[in-house]
């Protein structure tokens, strides 16, 4: 009978821990510090984003507030609307982005895999401003790459593990 207990209660919480944990966990920390050189408060605050899922994440930075915003349209907004003379779907199929630099808000998107963390280390002055923390996108892969009827070639993901963003 004892081991009957000891099988059900461990099966619990086997399934327990599995359904209690969310496919993505963000975790925040933030540092505040007086800059010496500058004289000025400085913050620093780190999304840290690990996938716990089995599925590819992919996250950017939007140039407006994501507010209520539904996926379809965050994924519109950053794909397809044109920011200048091309949208970033435009310049991926013409090889362009080969040749330009990382640009937040335009070009920036990195893919988080099943394991790995990715973390924005947001650098600011006003401990009020939510500028960035606004315009965090997080969404599944494999829903972007439907929506656009294409996979993303590897190359136009961001590598590093983490990125800095200065503050308004």
């Amino acid at each position: 009978m004892k081991t009957m207990v000891y099988i059900f209660f461990s099966f619990f919480m086997f399934c327990a821990m599995n359904f209690a944990q969310s496919p993505i966990e963000i975790d925040t920390v933030s540092l505040r510090y007086v800059n010496g050189f500058t004289n000025q408060h400085e913050i620093v605050d780190e999304y840290r984003m690990t996938n716990h899922s089995n599925e590819e994440y992919i996250t950017w930075v939007s140039l407006e507030p994501i507010k209520n915003k539904s996926n379809l349209l965050l994924m519109r907004e950053f794909f397809l609307q044109a920011h200048g003379d091309f949208s970033y779907l435009h310049l991926m199929g013409d090889c362009i982005l080969d040749e330009l630099p990382v640009n937040t808000g335009y070009s920036f998107i990195k893919k988080i895999a099943p394991g790995e963390t990715f973390s924005y280390f947001i650098v600011k002055t006003d401990p009020e401003s939510n500028f960035y923390s606004e315009r965090i996108v997080l969404m599944k892969g494999s829903e972007v790459e439907q929506y656009l009827r294409l996979q993303i070639e590897e190359k136009y993901f961001f590598k590093p593990s983490s990125i800095v963003l200065t503050g308004k």
